[in-house]
């Protein structure tokens, strides 16, 4: 089954995902910070990266910079999280890396689907 990375400071939220995501059969493991994921990333080597956008020590879009060229992160795709629906911050965060966006708030069954949808692109 695939691993997951999920950076996201706020830890009832990270609960609430990783709970979700374990149910589905994935593999989570939790950073609650941007400096935790990047480092989870080069050790582990995930295949997705859910990431929160405002975060301490890196933001996400720090995060997505620091991995951009890392041979460790070559496969790894993102989706970020984000309570920000601002077009100019989705397409920053597409212009860094990202392959998808979802904003908080959603449906659990939208992040399983972009999660399932996410991971089945080559």
């Amino acid at each position: 089954m695939a691993t997951i990375v999920l950076a996201e400071d706020d830890p009832d939220l990270r609960a609430l995902y990783v709970a979700t995501l374990n149910r589905a059969g994935y593999v989570v493991i939790e950073a609650a910070d941007g400096q935790a994921a990047v480092e989870i990333v080069r050790t582990r080597q995930p295949d997705l990266l859910l990431l929160d956008l405002w975060m301490p020590t890196l933001n996400g879009f720090e995060v997505l910079d620091t991995l951009r060229y890392d041979p460790c992160a070559t496969r790894l795709k993102v989706v970020v999280l984000s309570a920000q629906c601002d077009a100019d911050v989705r397409f920053e965060a597409f212009g860094c890396g990202a392959v998808g966006y979802l904003v908080k708030g959603l449906a659990i069954t939208d992040l399983l689907e972009c999660v399932r949808a996410t991971l089945a692109k080559e």
